[in-house]
Protein backbone atom coordinates (compact mmCIF):
# COMPACT_ATOMS: atom_id res chain seq x y z
CA UNK A 1 0.00 0.00 0.00
CA UNK A 2 1.66 3.30 -1.19
CA UNK A 3 -0.07 6.47 0.53
CA UNK A 4 0.54 9.46 -1.21
CA UNK A 5 0.04 13.11 0.05
CA UNK A 6 0.94 16.81 -0.84
CA UNK A 7 3.05 19.06 1.11
CA UNK A 8 4.65 22.50 1.38
CA UNK A 9 8.17 22.44 2.07
CA UNK A 10 10.55 25.44 3.19
CA UNK A 11 14.14 25.88 3.08
CA UNK A 12 16.87 28.49 3.50
CA UNK A 13 16.45 31.39 5.55
CA UNK A 14 18.14 34.71 5.76
CA UNK A 15 17.16 38.04 7.68
CA UNK A 16 15.53 40.80 5.46
CA UNK A 17 17.59 44.17 5.15
CA UNK A 18 14.48 46.10 6.29
CA UNK A 19 12.24 46.90 8.96
CA UNK A 20 8.73 45.37 8.30
CA UNK A 21 5.65 45.21 10.75
CA UNK A 22 3.27 42.34 10.90
CA UNK A 23 -0.23 42.50 10.05
CA UNK A 24 -1.09 39.63 12.52
CA UNK A 25 0.71 40.68 15.69
CA UNK A 26 2.05 44.31 14.70
CA UNK A 27 6.08 43.04 15.49
CA UNK A 28 8.30 45.85 13.65
CA UNK A 29 11.31 44.69 12.69
CA UNK A 30 13.56 41.96 10.34
CA UNK A 31 11.42 39.16 9.17
CA UNK A 32 12.86 35.61 7.69
CA UNK A 33 13.18 35.55 4.42
CA UNK A 34 12.54 31.81 3.21
CA UNK A 35 12.12 29.58 -0.24
CA UNK A 36 9.34 27.17 -0.54
CA UNK A 37 7.48 24.83 -2.84
CA UNK A 38 4.74 22.36 -2.78
CA UNK A 39 5.25 18.47 -3.69
CA UNK A 40 3.46 15.59 -4.24
CA UNK A 41 5.00 13.19 -1.68
CA UNK A 42 5.04 9.17 -0.31
CA UNK A 43 4.03 8.64 2.88
CA UNK A 44 3.55 12.65 3.49
CA UNK A 45 7.54 12.51 4.06
CA UNK A 46 9.30 11.91 0.71
CA UNK A 47 9.09 14.92 -1.87
CA UNK A 48 8.54 13.25 -5.46
CA UNK A 49 6.87 14.97 -7.76
CA UNK A 50 7.27 19.62 -7.65
CA UNK A 51 3.69 20.98 -7.92
CA UNK A 52 4.53 24.33 -8.05
CA UNK A 53 7.59 27.03 -8.66
CA UNK A 54 9.62 28.44 -5.81
CA UNK A 55 7.90 31.41 -3.97
CA UNK A 56 9.33 33.42 -1.97
CA UNK A 57 8.30 33.69 1.88
CA UNK A 58 8.68 36.18 4.77
CA UNK A 59 8.31 34.45 8.55
CA UNK A 60 7.07 36.96 11.49
CA UNK A 61 9.64 36.28 14.07
CA UNK A 62 7.23 36.51 16.52
CA UNK A 63 4.36 34.95 15.87
CA UNK A 64 5.58 33.10 12.86
CA UNK A 65 2.65 34.21 10.49
CA UNK A 66 4.04 33.52 6.57
CA UNK A 67 3.68 36.04 3.66
CA UNK A 68 4.21 35.45 0.21
CA UNK A 69 6.41 37.93 -1.62
CA UNK A 70 5.22 39.21 -4.78
CA UNK A 71 7.75 38.71 -7.06
CA UNK A 72 8.72 41.44 -10.23
CA UNK A 73 8.92 39.78 -13.77
CA UNK A 74 10.59 42.81 -14.36
CA UNK A 75 13.66 41.54 -12.55
CA UNK A 76 13.83 38.10 -13.71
Amino acid sequence: MIIIGIHFFTWGWVTTTSSLQCGRCGHLGEFIAKKSMRFLTLFFIIPVLPLSGVSHLIDCPKCRTRYEVATNAANA
